[in-house]
Order: C-alpha cells, then structure tokens, then sequence
C-alpha cells in the first residue's frame, strides 16, 4: 500500500529521525475524525456543531507517534514519559506517562461527585451516564457492567453497552499483529477516548478498522467522532530520537511555578558535600546556644539530602530538650482537626515572625498547614518562595506536587514530585507518591502496556507544563 501522503512530502525519518536498521517495522496511517455535536435546548457553548482533524500516526515499537500539523505528540511505554514536540521551533515537552492515568483517574472521581450532588439535588436525569463517562475517559468506575452487545447494521455492527450505544464499528478494515492492534487501542485511549470494554475487543481483534464511531453523551448533549483510516502501511521504521530537537527554552515571561520547574529539571542531585555542609552549619548554631536555629538546619539537610536528625551530643540534645520553640513547633505540626490547624498556623506564624519569613523550614511548614485548610493557593506560593531560595529543598517539591494535583494539574504535579524523587529519592516524604504510582499501574494497567519499567532508581527529567487548559495528553476528550 502507498505510503500516506504526509508522510512522502516530511518522511517519518525526517520528523522523528526514526531509525533505519529497527528489525521490527511500525504500523503507519491517516486518520481523520469527524466530530458532530448535537447539543440540549438552551446549551450555549462555543464548540462548533461540526469539526474536523486530521492526523499522522505511527504505531512504534514502544511507542506511538501522532502528528497534528506542526505538533507531534510521542507517547514512549519503554521510558512511561509523553513527549510534545514544536516541530517548526525544533523543541520540545516533555511529561510523565503517569499523569495521564493520574488525571483521569481523578477526573472521573470529580465527575462522580457532580453526579452525585445531581442526584441529590432530584437532577439526576441531567447526570452524564456512567458508561460515557468511562467511553469519555477510558477507565472504569468499578460498577458491574453486562457485556458488550452487538447489533448488525448494513456493513457495520453496533455495539451498545448497558443500553447505551458506544461503538459503530465498519466490517472493512486491515488485518494487523495482535500487538499492533493493541498499540492502535492505546492510541485511542490517550488520543480520542474510548470504553475499556470497546477497546480492548479492539486490541484483540487483530485488524485495524476501516473506519468507525465513537458515541459520547455528556449534559451538554451527544457527541459523535466518526474516525476514516486511510493509506495505512506497515513500513514504517519502529524507532525515535529527540536529537534533532532540543527542550524548549524558557520564555521571558514564564511565571514562577514554570521558572522553579524549569530550573529543577536543569539542576544536578546535592553533590556528598551537601550533608556534611549542611550538617556543619547545626553545629555551628548548636556552639553559638540557637538549638532552635540548629534544629531548623537539621531539618533543611533531611529535607533537601534524606540525612536522618540524628548524632546529637548529650549538651545537644539538653538544649533542644529546653528550647520551647521546639516544643511549640513540634507539638502545632501534630495538630489534626482543623480548630487544632488552625492554631497551629498562628503559632508558625509568630515563629516566622521571630525567626524571619525568609526561613525556608518554618515557611514550608506554613504552606502545609495552609494546604491542610485548603488554602491551595496560599500554600503554593509558600513552596515557591521555598524553592526559588531553597532549590534543592526536595521535600518542597511533594508538597508542591501534592498542591498541583489536588488542583487537577496533574502534568505539574508529576514534574515537581520527578524533580523532587531525582535529588532525594530516599526520602519517605515520596512514599506517596510512588505508592500513587503503584496504584495507577495495578488499576489502570492498559495505560502503561506497551513497554518494560524503569529501574525503580531511574528518575525521568523534567521540563514544561502543561496547557492552561491542563489537557495534553488527551485534548480530545469530551
């Protein structure tokens, strides 16, 4: 079959440098998807009733490759990192695999609660079904749900789910490998969407479709992608490199979350002289008599090194045994109800006050209670100011992470939780996060099939944020 035509004008080698000597080739094809829209009486919305995108799509050897004009999105299995590519500025982003299961998974939580409120509220009928909300996101929500049901239509099947229709499905289509129908799966499930249960008879079923529908219903109303395969090849290279292209440089106006970010990405671990350094300093407070400054300085090592407080002199630990600030701080981080919080953020408060509010420790202490009242915002500048003076202060980066994520910004929150791992990956303030990560792969593995796993001492880079709109990764999605 020829090759599509995108690809004889720029070949694959010439927008991937994809490698020549792969012993397995790739899947290449034209897709285009046409999106209509019919929405409920009374919707205003500026989505347009009609609209069409046309893309170039490799499926690699672990990886798959989509080209939308000048943007190409790299989603690599073998690395679980998203590259976004300028490939007119020769740049680009790069992201973790992660957030997208990450950002699905909790937007469908979010969108479970909305339902919820709808139905308290006796407004469940305006409620999206949940079987689109899972077409919509490509994860379940653990309801037991009947089976796929077909129904034969003229060169087509129809296949509903629970009453609901998901799939039309062509009869026309192209027999392909079991993995590379998989790897077309998963390019439906970062790119467009589709039901776990639709898409994985797809994977198996070993053929590339000709065309088809997917069917979505959300309170807006109904949305119908109608997908076209065309001049589908099986020649293409099965491999990639970012050589010809670089990371994209820091604008001059980038704000501050993206110039922490950006320069945590660029910066090495703390170097085996950071611990004793830093260590020497608690020991130079401790001989001046501030046991409470000591113990600050203490912290900021096992913050920013995973170095443990410990080896205190008997004289030391005296002085901190009498040191009420200690006390105070230590007994204000305890606090758990949010009265018992609240106190708890005066009394840093007055400590930041005395102490100065340039103190990173004391600072990030405020940020977390401040997180801890839902005060997001307010704890997100704090973990900024920390790092913009405290750069390899790595436990800044979970709680920076941790802000982002509840705020749905999952794509930051990865890259700040990646920077932190890479400069202190002992420290048990990432627990939860891997343990996150963990989570995602054993309830959402279709997500991460496709390649083998990092070394768990392997920590990924870090570059730029997502979107404003916070959806790279899947920007079709309903």
């Amino acid at each position: 079959m020829p090759l599509l035509p995108v690809l004889r004008r720029a070949s694959v080698a010439a927008i991937l440098l994809l490698g020549t000597s792969a012993v397995q080739a790739s899947v290449a094809f034209h897709v285009t998807v046409v999106t209509e829209r019919v929405n409920q009486p009374g919707v205003n919305t500026s989505l347009p009733a009609r609209e069409t995108q046309d893309s170039d799509v490799v499926l690699g050897d672990h990886f798959i490759s989509v080209r939308n004009g000048h943007t190409l999105s790299v989603l690599d299995f073998a690395t679980r990192r998203r590259y976004m590519i300028d490939t007119a500025a020769s740049t680009y982003d790069t992201y973790s695999l992660f957030d997208v299961a990450g950002s699905r998974a909790a937007e469908l939580h979010h969108r479970q609660g909305i339902a919820g409120m709808l139905k308290l509220s006796g407004l469940e009928q305006h409620a999206t079904p949940p079987v689109y909300e899972e077409q919509a996101l490509s994860v379940l929500d653990n309801k037991r749900r009947g089976p796929l049901l077909p129904q034969v239509l003229d060169g087509a099947v129809l296949w509903s789910l629970d009453g609901q229709p998901l799939l039309r499905l062509d009869i026309a289509g192209s027999p392909v490998s079991g993995d590379d129908a998989a790897a077309f799966a998963q390019y439906l499930r970062y790119t467009w969407g589709g039901h776990p249960a639709v898409l994985t008879m797809l994977a198996d079923g070993k053929r590339i479709p000709a065309a088809f529908t997917l069917h979505h219903q959300q309170i807006a109303g109904k949305v119908a992608r109608h997908f076209r395969i065309s001049a589908m090849t099986a020649g293409a290279p099965a491999t990639y490199s970012l050589a010809a292209y670089r990371p994209r440089p820091l604008a001059a106006d980038a704000p501050v979350l993206e110039r922490v970010l950006a320069q945590a990405a660029r910066l090495p671990p703390p170097g085996p002289e950071a611990h004793p350094a830093l260590r020497a300093e608690a020991e130079r407070l401790f001989a001046a008599e501030k046991p409470f400054e000591a113990f600050l300085s203490m912290l900021e090592d096992h913050f920013s090194t995973g170095a443990l407080v410990d080896k205190l002199s008997p004289q030391q630990q005296l002085a901190m045994q009498a040191c009420q600030p200690i006390h105070d701080l230590t007994r204000a981080l305890l606090a758990k109800d949010k009265e018992g919080i609240q106190a708890a953020l005066a009394t840093v408060q007055g400590l930041r006050q005395q102490h100065g509010l340039e103190q990173p420790v004391l600072a990030l202490f405020e940020g977390n209670l401040r997180a801890k009242l839902g005060q997001r915002q307010a704890a997100m500048a704090l973990y900024l100011q920390v790092l913009q003076a405290k750069p390899h202060m790595a436990a800044a980066y979970q709680d920076l992470g941790d802000a982002l994520y509840a705020q749905f910004d999952a794509p930051n929150a990865w890259r700040s939780w990646d920077a932190g791992r890479a400069m202190a990956p002992t420290l048990r303030q990432f627990r939860k996060v891997n343990d996150l990560e963990q989570g995602l792969l054993r309830d959402y593995p279709a997500f991460f099939a496709g390649g083998a796993p990092l070394p768990p001492t392997v920590q990924p880079s870090t570059s730029r944020p997502a979107s404003k709109t916070k959806t790279v990764g899947s920007t079709n999605l309903p």
